[in-house]
């Protein structure tokens, strides 16, 4: 795919290393925050003290920031560089691993279960560790 926007994006000195700290400062706050809810609804009584209702609730403008800062980091980045992300395997599993930590993520603030909540956090940490082997494979 070529457009003005990739070109800009893949030929400038600074646009992509720009992007992807964006993408890991958005992956931070939303992969931050959903370990933290994970944590709390492992223990029955919260995390120190806290209501999984009550970190979801503290938590969900970081959630959402950080999402979108890696949606829209993310889709620029793969963007500027589209053959090598679409044949990437560790890029597809990254996006599936993703959808189901948020399914996760979500069903953990309806159903506040320890399945959820461990699941939810082994997800997360396979979308980080997918995410850094894009660039090995």
């Amino acid at each position: 795919m070529r457009t003005d926007l990739s070109t800009s994006i893949r030929e400038s000195a600074w646009a992509v290393m720009a992007l992807e700290a964006v993408h890991l400062i958005g992956l931070t706050l939303l992969g931050g925050a959903a370990i933290i809810i994970g944590v709390g609804g492992l223990r029955p009584s919260g995390l120190r003290g806290l209501s999984v209702a009550t970190l979801v609730a503290a938590l969900r403008p970081l959630l959402w920031t950080g999402l979108s800062l890696m949606m829209l980091s993310g889709t620029l980045i793969a963007l500027a560089m589209p053959f090598k992300y679409y044949g990437n395997a560790a890029f597809r599993w990254k996006m599936l691993l993703l959808l189901l930590a948020l399914v996760a993520t979500l069903g953990l603030f309806k159903t506040r279960q320890r399945g959820f909540a461990l699941t939810a956090l082994l997800l997360w940490f396979a979308v980080g560790f997918s995410g850094r082997l894009i660039g090995f494979l």
